[in-house]
């Protein structure tokens, strides 16, 4: 590493800890917090039918036309479910299917069912989501060797596929050191999902992919994400809006998901560990939590968004971890019991305030978020609860419906045969006792 890359190191380490810890715990940043309503805000269960039905066709077309792509965040591990391989290759282990049912495999499908939705209702079209996959130098190699086996299972073309790989930033010891991670490279960690930017500027303006408009960007650890949503593409479509996120209604203060808000400043998203508790618990008039519209990381972008963001300053968020390293003085590797030192990274929301016209939409919990981030012994966002929602979610398909299920177990209702529960009126008379398989 030469003594430019150094001094940029250390840039990082005052940017992203000392700075932080003189700024990041005063409430300045919160000045003049306030939640977002008026006509930035829309819940989607309370849109007139009609109105909907637009929305979806308004977001099927600009599919048909090949505008849009899918932004998948996949740069993580799943250290905390107890395994080294990237999150979207995981099976979910769900009952009777047998085909791969990764998050991965899930998306890859929904991509598919919703390009043959827009198909059918422009028949002369040839609809193509474009699928971004962003990685990082851990995940790359895992995810693109799993990726290979899932498209043609979802019928997805090879050339639909853009695998990015988000940049590195080192660790630091506490002092602002490097760690080593062998004797002659240091320990590194993934830039966080702010370097999506950067990574994406380049497929706004490239000439393979110049027809991409619209860009649909999501964690992959959701389970429940409906992926290039034609109802949330529409809607923003329609708003004219360049930047959107979807939000499900918080109604525990405690729950560890960032809040959406207006400060003085722009649009921000309050970390859950950045909100005071008097904030946190504070309640409207009607009961319900004052600062509600919880981020589920699914978000809308433009290119002129992405363009902007690229060229915004992203402030560094800093976190401090068990960094494993080697010991300059022995050698060994070392895996430290205790928090010993501080990774970096940026945050995709904190480019927010560069929208021209952001909006929020809200979705139901129950129908759109469920993630996976935990092991089974938390009992929590694990792989029995994404299981749980999401066969919840198919038995709500069918009761609406009206399809009798005629089995007493959960039924398992495939993406690449549904996207959100239409396809199912065949079942009405007969009935239903099996999954529902492509």
């Amino acid at each position: 590493m030469s003594i430019w890359d150094f001094a940029i190191c250390k840039g990082w380490f005052f940017l992203g800890v000392l700075e932080y810890l003189e700024v990041s715990n005063s409430l300045q940043k919160l000045e003049g917090l306030e939640p977002i309503t008026g006509d930035h805000y829309s819940v989607a269960d309370n849109i007139d039918e009609n109105i909907m039905k637009e929305y979806w066709n308004t977001g099927l077309e600009a599919i048909a036309k090949g505008e849009v792509a899918a932004v998948v965040l996949a740069g993580g591990q799943a250290t905390r479910l107890g395994s080294t391989e990237p999150k979207g290759t995981l099976s979910l282990g769900f009952t009777d299917c047998e085909i791969t049912d990764s998050l991965f495999a899930l998306q890859a499908a929904r991509i598919s069912r919703v390009q043959d939705l827009a198909r059918a209702a422009f028949p002369n079209s040839n609809p193509k989501i474009w699928w971004v996959v962003l990685t990082s130098s851990a995940t790359a190699e895992g995810t693109l060797k799993h990726l290979r086996d899932v498209l043609p299972v979802a019928s997805i073309d090879a050339g639909q596929l853009i695998v990015l790989s988000q940049r590195s930033i080192p660790c630091y010891d506490i002092n602002g050191g490097l760690f080593l991670s062998s004797k002659s490279s240091f320990e590194v960690s993934p830039n966080g999902n702010g370097g999506l930017y950067e990574c994406l500027e380049a497929h706004c303006t490239s000439s393979i992919n110049n027809q991409i408009k619209y860009f649909h960007v999501y964690g992959v650890d959701n389970v429940l994400c409906r992926v290039a949503d034609p109802h949330f593409i529409g809607y923003c479509i329609k708003k004219n809006v360049d930047c959107a996120a979807k939000v499900v209604e918080k109604t525990d203060p405690f729950e560890r998901v960032g809040v959406i808000c207006q400060t003085l400043s722009g649009v921000q998203v309050v970390e859950y560990s950045d909100l005071p508790l008097e904030l946190a618990a504070a309640r409207d008039n009607s009961g319900r939590l004052k600062f509600r519209l919880g981020n589920i990381a699914s978000h809308f972008f433009t290119c002129d968004f992405v363009h902007a963001a690229a060229n915004f300053k992203l402030p560094l968020h800093r976190a401090f971890k068990k960094i494993p390293f080697i010991d300059r003085m022995t050698g060994i590797a070392v895996k430290p019991e205790t928090e010993n030192g501080y990774k970096l990274e940026f945050f995709i929301f904190d480019a927010f305030k560069c929208a021209k016209n952001f909006h929020v939409w809200e979705v139901k919990r129950s129908e759109e978020f469920s993630p996976l981030k935990n092991s089974e012994n938390i009992g929590k966002d694990c792989m029995s609860t994404c299981r749980r929602d999401y066969y919840a979610e198919c038995k709500r398909w069918l009761v609406k419906a009206n399809v009798p299920i005629c089995v007493d177990r959960p039924i398992f209702i495939h993406p690449l045969y549904s996207y959100c529960g239409e396809g199912l009126e065949e079942y009405r008379e007969k009935g239903i006792a099996y999954d529902l398989l492509p």
